[in-house]
């Protein structure tokens, strides 16, 4: 039984809870730390022998929740076009398929460290030959670590980390690396902007992985989720991570 779940189910002491999460916090039930590296995804990512593949939720699934979010934060913002930061794009469809059907005027950047992933994400994109759901929308290919940024801060409206951290996570200093990680997306996210993470792991895990990365990097903001999509094996989750405006320079 999946551990939130669980909890509230029977209804747990709160000392139990947290020593409960902590214990589930380690991540060490499977060896994939290649998931960190960058060699690993070098070979994944040969882009002339690639198979079509998205992680965790569809491409469809996710533009199909995105779109009204994205549309209440252009309006929130009152910015004619949104910047879209697509981090550790891989080889998912998401840019594509957000890009053919939101119909809010977007620029996304697709960022990987992975040449072979970038030569993908060019194809399924320049494949749309321009049908794009809003004549002002467009994308950016850049070459990047997640945890060294190239843009300006307060940059981004959106940042759609999609299995992103969990890769990172997986790392023997995987904590250390998120942590490098959430400082820099929160310095590139604009005041009223969104992070959303795309993960199947528990809340009681996720949110008490939040919150340690609040305390260690002294940043501010607030965390909620929602169930993406159910299955018979996992429940996927979205995180919304909104940073807290007061606490941004």
């Amino acid at each position: 039984m999946r551990c939130y779940f669980l909890l509230k189910r029977f209804n747990l002491p709160v000392s139990f809870q947290n020593t409960f999460t902590c214990v589930q916090h380690k991540r060490n039930i499977y060896d994939d730390s290649n998931l960190s590296k960058r060699e690993y995804w070098r070979k994944r990512y040969n882009w002339d022998k690639q198979v079509k593949m998205d992680w965790l939720v569809d491409a469809d699934e996710v533009s199909q929740n995105l779109e009204p979010k994205i549309q209440q934060l252009r309006k929130k913002t009152g910015e004619v076009c949104l910047n879209i930061l697509d981090l550790g794009c891989g080889t998912s469809d998401v840019p594509s398929v957000l890009l053919k059907r939101c119909k809010t005027p977007v620029i996304i950047y697709c960022v990987d460290y992975s040449e072979g992933a970038l030569q993908w994400q060019k194809g399924l994109l320049e494949d749309l030959d321009q049908k794009h759901g809003n004549l002002l929308s467009n994308y950016r290919l850049v070459m990047a670590d997640v945890c060294q940024l190239p843009f300006k801060n307060n940059f981004f409206h959106v940042v759609i980390d999609k299995g992103t951290t969990d890769s990172l996570l997986k790392s023997k200093d995987g904590h250390q690396m998120a942590v490098s990680c959430m400082k820099d997306v929160h310095r590139v996210l604009h005041p009223l902007g969104n992070l959303w993470q795309i993960t199947d792991e528990d809340p009681d895990i996720r949110l008490l992985f939040l919150q340690s990365i609040q305390d260690e990097a002294n940043l501010k903001y607030s965390s909620s989720f929602e169930v993406l999509l159910s299955d018979d094996i996992n429940d996927y989750f979205l995180y919304t991570i909104k940073e807290d405006s007061l606490d941004k320079p």
